[in-house]
């Protein structure tokens, strides 16, 4: 009896698994960390927060780089990602060791981070899909901190909710790539005995503990410092039009 021809994911398994560990370090871990140091320049206060953030949206074809470096390897390793945990069975109940709970960790941290980034995004990128303010970071250029702030405080749910669900899903991402880097490591046949595992591992959860805390530290300062002075370039050119209009002595200019 012939057997069915195999499909794409069958024939192409090993490259498409090799591309999927590849993107969660590179670009995607790069995007993380990237992501994660400049908003934890918040907990520094809100002008150093604004200029990280400047310097990030001075770059030149941002929205090329976006689509091509994040967007892109995020779908792509959230795509097949989500294939690989439908395909894949837990077995840490039964063989309770260590590396069977990071298995299970890694799978469960995939589905909390797939919701987080997918509210993220809806949370910033696209809230005004859900009663917020359209996205547009070139209309609050140069007071980047008021407006990440407003999005906590002003927007569909108390502070304490978007706190929780930013907390949860921090963590859950940092856990999914920190622990991507051993299984990244020994995929790639960079560890190859038990000590440079051990070693990888206390250097990723090293790396994720930092990570950690530039999330939560920029959360505590979102939520808990007070706006900062800086005022949009638009609100500063409006109101100058407007003080022009009315002239010197407030009245209507002729």
């Amino acid at each position: 009896m012939a057997r069915a021809p195999a499909g794409f994911l069958d024939r192409h398994h090993f490259l498409l698994r090799r591309l999927h560990s590849l993107s969660g370090i590179i670009p995607i871990g790069a995007f993380l960390v990237n992501h994660l140091l400049p908003t934890s320049t918040a907990f520094l206060g809100p002008d150093h927060f604004d200029e990280h953030v400047k310097w990030i949206h001075d770059l030149p074809w941002l929205l090329a780089l976006e689509i091509l470096f994040i967007f892109a390897p995020l779908a792509f390793h959230a795509i097949y990602g989500v294939v690989i945990a439908l395909q894949g069975r837990s077995n840490a109940s039964a063989y309770p060791y260590m590396d069977n709970w990071r298995y299970t960790l890694q799978r469960v941290t995939a589905w909390v981070t797939l919701v987080f980034i997918v509210g993220h995004l809806m949370h910033f990128r696209f809230a005004h899909w859900i009663g917020g303010a359209a996205y547009d970071y070139k209309a609050a250029y140069f007071a980047f901190f008021n407006h990440t702030q407003s999005g906590f405080l002003d927007l569909l749910f108390p502070a304490w909710v978007w706190v929780a669900f930013y907390a949860v899903g921090t963590v859950c991402a940092v856990y999914h790539f920190c622990n991507g880097i051993v299984t990244f490591c020994i995929t790639w046949g960079i560890t190859i005995g038990d000590r440079s595992r051990q070693y990888v591992s206390v250097g990723a959860a090293g790396l994720g503990v930092v990570l950690c805390a530039w999330g939560l530290l920029s959360l505590y300062a979102l939520v808990q410092f007070p706006p900062s002075d800086n005022q949009p370039v638009g609100h500063g050119r409006a109101e100058r039009t407007a003080q022009v209009e009315r002239g010197p002595g407030g009245e209507p200019a002729p």
